[in-house]
């Protein structure tokens, strides 16, 4: 019953098409209000899982929650063109409504192998998750803006392949007791590219060498054999275990391809300062006991969750690429040195101190650095080398945007330490996407985008 009215509701965002997104948005409220103070009147509390009792969290609450900011994200990131924005927003939907009742269904109909990095996950469910959300939001949003339903669109076909495949990545993670609130926005992150890029001025340009050209195929192998150099040391030194080398072997290859010596310099920067700032005053934080997991060694899932949405975005828009690891690198920065201050530590939430090594917990000396991370990682990553220029207006916003996502970091973090809904490894995911798909936007708006 419950997947069944999961996937009914996903024939609303059809309605997308006739409604402003400010109509739309207090629908969604309407629905959220409905299913917190009414619907347990009359059939909610009979659906809820057993842990949505125990948590007193039903993710029949977080569904109309997530519509509401799908329609909101996409407007902030389509405001000049609303029809767009509600394309986005349905094609979105739709990936939430039918790709995961129908994996969840049909994984339990179908049954056999489990997924390697999760037994509770099959195969099949994932396949089918790939399959259905595809199929759906490739003719809502052909729908939504006025277009044939499967009206031939190379460029849409590989946003929808492309979303399906990370989505379907993503929902199979382990650690998310409602992951109506992962997937849905790496969908509208990768939708909201519609607009954003030229498919065939990408096509011309996929990779950025010219093998043809034998200084460039030697420069290609010079710089793979860089990549693989440098990630053997992060193994040998024990910075990286066997998954997060090949992981990141893999990341480095993907960005020398998309994004050439100028993405891959960016990539060494944040690998450079991530890991300054795990052994930073190593001793202290173990003496405090609040040292990183493994004595610091990065695994598949600290690798996978920071290095995703950049190699994702990083063969769509090199501002995105920048500003996502600048985010990650002011995290992991004001994580590890606020591990080491001899300040107060405290809560954004509560207001009040906490222990140290808290998620989500803030410091001063941690955010100082933070922030002024953000704005070298930024300075760095945006200046343009040939003109020896950068543009002013642009890298200011960078920084807001990225700075707010920072703390943004923190307060889910430490919402999430209460509720336990989700993982901080999906926190890292879902909020690089996001970011990416508001550079993104803001570049193009900019008249900056690369």
């Amino acid at each position: 019953m419950r997947k069944l009215i999961h996937f009914s509701m996903g024939f609303f965002a059809l309605l997308l098409k006739f409604l402003s997104p400010l109509e739309a948005m207090i629908c969604a409220v309407a629905a959220f209000l409905h299913n917190l103070y009414i619907f347990p009147f009359y059939g909610r509390r009979k659906i809820e899982k057993d842990f949505e009792k125990e948590k007193r969290y039903s993710a029949i609450v977080s569904y109309p929650a997530v519509v509401f900011f799908i329609i909101l994200f996409s407007y902030l990131t389509n405001f000049k063109d609303i029809k767009m924005a509600m394309a986005v927003a349905a094609s979105s939907w739709a990936v939430l409504s039918f790709g995961d009742s129908v994996a969840g269904f049909l994984g339990k109909i179908l049954g056999g192998p489990r997924l390697l990095w999760n037994k509770e996950k099959t195969w099949a469910g994932s396949i089918s998750f790939f399959i259905f959300s595809g199929l759906f939001s490739y003719p809502f949003f052909n729908y939504t803006l006025e277009k044939k339903i499967f009206d031939s669109d190379a460029k849409l076909l590989m946003l929808t392949l492309l979303c399906a495949f990370c989505c379907a990545v993503v929902e199979s993670l382990s650690g998310q007791y409602d992951d109506n609130i992962s997937f849905p926005f790496v969908a509208f992150s990768i939708f909201s590219l519609y607009s954003c890029f030229d498919f065939k001025g990408m096509k011309q340009s996929l990779f950025v060498f010219n093998l043809d050209n034998n200084l460039n195929a030697i420069f290609l192998f010079t710089l793979v054999s860089i990549n693989f150099g440098f990630a053997l040391v992060a193994y040998l030194k024990k910075w990286v275990d066997l998954k997060g080398f090949l992981f990141g072997l893999f990341l480095g290859f993907v960005v020398i391809l998309s994004r050439g010596i100028k993405g891959y310099i960016v990539l060494i920067l944040f690998f450079l300062i991530a890991n300054f700032s795990t052994f930073y005053r190593k001793k202290l934080k173990e003496e405090r006991g609040i040292e990183e997991e493994n004595k610091g060694r990065r695994g598949i899932e600290s690798v996978f969750s920071k290095g995703l949405a950049p190699m994702v975005f990083s063969f769509f828009s090199f501002e995105a690429f920048a500003l996502c690891l600048s985010f990650y690198a002011s995290d992991t920065v004001a994580t590890e040195f606020g591990k080491t201050s001899q300040g107060k530590t405290f809560s954004l939430i509560e207001l009040k101190e906490v222990a140290p090594g808290i998620s989500g917990a803030v410091t001063l000396k941690g955010t100082f650095y933070g922030i002024l991370s953000i704005f070298v990682f930024n300075l760095i990553s945006l200046f343009d080398y040939n003109s020896h220029q950068i543009n002013i207006k642009f890298f200011l916003i960078s920084v807001v945007l990225v700075a707010m996502f920072f703390f943004i970091e923190s307060i889910i973090n430490d919402i999430n330490k209460r509720i336990r809904v989700t993982s901080k490894v999906l926190i890292h995911i879902v909020l690089g996407f996001l970011l990416c798909a508001f550079s993104s936007a803001i570049s193009c708006f900019a008249g900056s985008g690369s």
